[in-house]
């Protein structure tokens, strides 16, 4: 499903874009070392398991100053112990080196997520920007009262903690990210505001996006081929659940009332309404089941059809082609998606103006930009090109979540 369909059916957990507003922005300011920033820094998610007893703690020194801040080796070994510890730990288990290596690019990428906070950080200051206790857990119920299912703060302290996760850090780095996004709202105030005529042209640019897919709706009668008994023949079940199938079958093509039947004889929960599964599009079924159901015209009821669950007598109700969404039932959410990409380009540009002026020295090589390889002038007939080079992961697992 495209990605302007799925938002009319979803909405994505909402702690983590409050860390969005630290953009991927792998710019270098004023610093004594010049080059890029390795790998991206949207921050993820503070919610871990129990790791194994840290390494020995570092000296506690200076690593990085940005103006008149200091960046210490407490700030990045905290931010990489909430985020990362379990996950290399486990990668250590396997491999102590490739943990190694990982930790030395997530340390540079936590130290370049600390230069972007205390930028911003110095900017809500100036500001007089304050975000108080009340409104964090203003905004944290409300948040966590759209789940499915909805929690209190309590519920969600309780998950965090049994996770090992350090609920007081959490809270402190969602607050922290709340004064940043007001800031950044104080300043584009009014700036970024996206007109009709520009959703429109997104629209009409955009039309794959607009596409709610193919769909069916369909109902089933489920005749399981798993044992009841424990020293059942499992071939004479799978043969007698088989010959129950077809039967019930014969008789829905005879007239007999699918609804009904279903009812009586299905095991799958959708008996209760009659088999009915209600819309669903490619995808969500497995596959034996969903190329029967997507087979069939409305009305139709298909042959008996095995899955890992048993025999399914399958009737399509309804089947719809894909359509685009008209613009007018799009259009809220085209205007939140123009929006969005209209502030994503004002912050990354604020920021690289921030980084510019800044005065950043890196104290610690270690945390210092990596360049880009260099490489020598060909002499004689021109080398094969080298591979490129490999990017850096977003975590230690390389999934970037």
């Amino acid at each position: 499903m495209n990605r302007i369909a799925t938002a009319f059916i979803r909405r994505v957990f909402p702690f983590a874009g409050l860390s969005a507003i630290l953009l991927v922005v792998s710019l270098s300011g004023c610093e004594k070392k010049a080059g890029p920033v390795a790998g991206p820094q949207t921050p993820a998610a503070p919610v871990m398991p129990i790791a194994p007893a840290a390494p020995e703690p570092r000296e506690d020194q200076v690593v990085i100053t940005v103006n008149d801040a200091q960046i210490r080796e407490s700030q990045v070994q905290q931010r990489l112990d909430v985020r990362y510890k379990p996950t290399l730990a486990k990668l250590a288990e396997q491999s102590p080196q490739l943990a190694a290596q990982q930790e030395s690019i997530l340390r540079r990428n936590i130290a370049n997520d600390l230069i972007t906070e205390t930028l911003l950080e110095e900017q809500a200051r100036q500001a007089g920007i304050q975000v108080t206790e009340e409104d964090l857990k203003n905004e944290m119920t409300k948040q966590l009262a759209a789940q499915n299912p909805p929690m209190t703060i309590e519920q969600y302290q309780a998950i965090v903690e049994a996770q090992g996760g350090d609920f007081v850090a959490m809270k402190s780095f969602i607050l922290q990210n709340m004064r940043y996004h007001k800031l950044l709202e104080t300043k584009f105030a009014g700036q970024l505001a996206v007109t009709e005529e520009e959703a429109k042209k997104y629209y009409d640019e955009n039309g794959n996006e607009f596409l709610l897919p193919e769909r069916v709706r369909a109902s089933h009668i489920l005749i399981p081929t798993a044992a009841a008994e424990p020293d059942a023949d499992p071939s004479q079940v799978k043969a007698q659940a088989r010959a129950k199938a077809q039967k019930l079958l014969e008789e829905i093509k005879g007239g007999g009332d699918f609804a009904a039947l279903a009812k009586q004889h299905s095991t799958c929960p959708s008996s209760a309404n009659g088999g009915d599964l209600g819309l669903f599009s490619r995808g969500q079924m497995v596959k034996p089941f969903e190329d029967a159901a997507f087979s069939l015209q409305a009305g139709e009821v298909g042959e008996l059809v095995e899955t890992q669950f048993g025999y399914h007598i399958v009737k399509v109700t309804e089947h719809a082609d894909a359509t685009p969404i008209p613009f007018e039932e799009a259009k809220a959410t085209i205007l939140e998606e123009v929006a969005q990409q209209k502030r994503a380009d004002a912050i990354r540009k604020y920021i690289e103006s921030l980084r510019q002026g800044a005065r950043i020295v890196y104290v610690s090589e270690s945390f210092a930009p990596v360049p880009p390889p260099s490489r020598p002038a060909p002499v004689g007939p021109a080398p094969a090109p080298s591979p490129p080079a490999p990017a850096a992961p977003a975590d230690a697992n390389g999934t970037g979540q």
